[in-house]
């Protein structure tokens, strides 16, 4: 088909509000567990109220807002119980992906790897905390695109947007050091090294990320 034909479906406002108030989680702008209202997102967006309910249902299925009928809707929060929990399953669906990537596409995983670590030499320098956020995320999402189970995709897709949010407001002090070790491990082509690593790199995030959601 002709490209001058072709139109360009326009972008849902529901979809846009939706990414407002997910930056603004992400971001800190609105608080972990902080009550948020309709009509106040709303005004300050210039949009009606429907977008915005739309847009709510959508994040609490990222797990981003938790509504509650006759009590409001609130950022989510998590307790010192849940966010052991979220780790331990984070931990898990990490390595797996990690050993699958290794077995299947070593190169192009240790490849995307050591670009992340790269570009957090770069952002470590400057101190550009939201950066380092950032490529953390997509260092540990290499697992997963270079990983061909679907399934281990999905769940990790359960966590992505609470773990991008908390990222963001405890930037890890040592990025480089710490994701460095997991990329010599996979040059080594040692899983074994590799998920005792990794394991321990995601478990020590619990002060920070209890830190985070005021339960430290």
């Amino acid at each position: 088909m002709n490209a001058a034909l072709e139109l360009q479906r326009p972008r849902l406002l529901t979809d846009v509000v939706g990414e407002r108030i997910r930056e603004a989680i992400v971001t800190g702008d609105l608080k972990l567990g902080e009550q948020v209202s309709e009509a106040q997102l709303a005004a300050r967006m210039g949009v009606s109220k429907t977008p915005v309910r739309e847009a709510l249902v959508r994040l609490q299925s990222q797990g981003l807002v938790e509504i509650h009928p006759q009590r409001g809707t609130f950022v989510f929060t998590l307790s010192p119980q849940q966010l052991a929990h979220l780790l331990q399953f984070r931990a898990m669906v990490e390595i797996e992906a990690l050993r699958e990537a290794m077995a299947t596409h070593p190169q192009a995983l240790l490849q995307r790897m050591a670009q992340c670590v790269k570009e957090m030499k770069v952002a470590e320098r400057a101190k550009d905390l939201p950066a380092l956020a950032r490529i953390d995320m997509s260092f540990h999402h290499a697992f997963f695109e270079c990983c061909d189970n679907q399934y281990l995709r999905a769940s990790y897709e359960l966590l992505r947007h609470q773990l991008t949010a908390l990222r963001h407001r405890s930037p890890i002090s040592n990025a480089v050091s710490s994701h460095q070790v997991l990329v010599d491990a996979v040059e080594d082509q040692d899983p074994k090294k590799a998920a005792a690593l990794l394991r321990g790199h995601v478990l020590e995030n619990e002060p920070r990320y209890l830190q985070a959601c005021g339960k430290a």
